[in-house]
């Protein structure tokens, strides 16, 4: 029996751990690495930080930037976020206030005798919890 190595393609597929990063984006406000972030009214290029459960996380701040300037955000993949109240891991993640990330409820929901869990507002999964301040690590899906 002849053994064969697994194909390598790093870099050619979407690996569970790959993380995405999305670029030349521009703050409206100053944001801080680790800051979720949301699509800024009126323009798909622009980011502000998250203000409540219901907005729509796009991706987390990996540098600092003042308001003008361009900004780098994870978009998928585990990164650092700052959690607000407390966050388990295995928790469903949303938006949170002032640029965190909080648990979120899940909504059981069946179809074709499919039963899944959702969220319009789910946008990664707790690796390592934390709680109301501290720094969680989350795999954004």
């Amino acid at each position: 029996m002849s053994s064969s190595n697994p194909p390598t393609l790093e870099g050619t597929t979407a690996f569970v751990r790959d993380r995405f990063f999305v670029g030349d984006l521009t703050a409206l406000v100053a944001v801080t690495a680790g800051t979720a972030v949301k699509i800024g009214a009126g323009s798909n290029s622009t980011v502000t930080t998250t203000a409540s459960a219901s907005d729509t996380l796009y991706g987390i701040a990996l540098i600092n930037a003042n308001a003008g300037q361009k900004l780098t955000i994870v978009a998928r993949g585990e990164t650092r976020a700052v959690a607000f109240g407390t966050v388990s891991a295995g928790d469903l993640v949303g938006a949170g206030p002032a640029g965190t990330v909080q648990s979120v409820t899940q909504t059981v929901v069946s179809n074709a005798a499919v039963t899944y869990a959702y969220s319009s507002y789910v946008r990664a999964i707790a690796t390592v919890g934390a709680v109301s301040g501290s720094t969680c690590l989350i795999d954004l899906i």
